[in-house]
């Protein structure tokens, strides 16, 4: 086995699902602690404390509440948000910091997993993303720092790759991921470093997600069963 086949059982068996299992407010909560720590840090700064607040915010407005949705035979239909799964978040040299911060606050707010190598002049910001998430008590297995050499991006078990830096490198990887067997993998790539057109979208962070429904039919215990009526026979 694989360290890095390891790490994503370890993420999948414990991080992701402890972290999902939580709401998006407390999420959110856990997230705008980290930008404050970001805020005195000189590796990241303002700038990438605003970043994660602008992603939580988006998040407040698109995916922390239920609709209710009607129910014409008196059942309660639920539309909701769920995470999609483990991420790999990396990049090329010298990425742009801020982009990042953008990508990794939004896939943890839906409450997906990361798995995060960045480029190899990069690794004291890895280790310090990573440490600094673990400290404001994001659980360690939905945080996983791994060497670029280990990961395999067609590995079935990933949701998507984040990626920061050239859109040379983003084809490939895009080249890369549509060779895989079994359900697709999403590319999430950030090639304008300079206006972070792709982080800075308001609807962002719904490409960390999916739709789900929950729907729980009274009709047979006392929900207006006359309404099963309505097309049927000769109506």
């Amino acid at each position: 086995m694989t360290k890095m086949t390891q790490i994503i059982d370890s993420v999948l068996s414990q991080g992701l699902t402890e972290w999902q299992s939580e709401s998006a407010s407390f999420r959110i909560e856990k997230l705008l602690t980290w930008a404050n720590q970001l805020a005195e840090n000189p590796h990241f700064g303002v700038l990438a404390a605003k970043m994660v607040r602008y992603q939580c915010q988006r998040a407040q407005q698109l995916i922390t509440d239920v609709e209710l949705m009607p129910g014409p035979t008196g059942e309660s239909n639920e539309l909701y948000t769920a995470p999609r799964g483990v991420f790999y978040i990396t990049s090329d040299k010298k990425a742009s910091v801020v982009a990042l911060i953008g990508q990794i606050t939004a896939a943890l707010v839906a409450g997906n997993a990361i798995i995060v190598a960045l480029s190899d002049e990069d690794s004291e910001v890895t280790s310090d993303i990573v440490s600094s998430l673990h400290e404001v008590n994001v659980p360690e297995s939905t945080v996983q720092q791994v060497d670029r050499e280990a990961v395999d991006i067609n590995d079935e078990r990933l949701a998507g790759v984040c990626f920061v830096g050239d859109i040379q490198k983003a084809i490939e990887l895009n080249q890369q991921l549509a060779q895989r067997d079994g359900l697709l993998a999403q590319l999430i790539a950030e090639t304008d470093q300079e206006g972070l057109t792709t982080i800075t979208d308001p609807h962002f962070v719904l490409r960390f997600i999916t739709e789900r429904t929950r729907t729980i039919n009274v009709t047979a215990v006392g929900g207006n069963a006359t309404l099963l009526e309505l097309g049927g026979g000769n109506h």
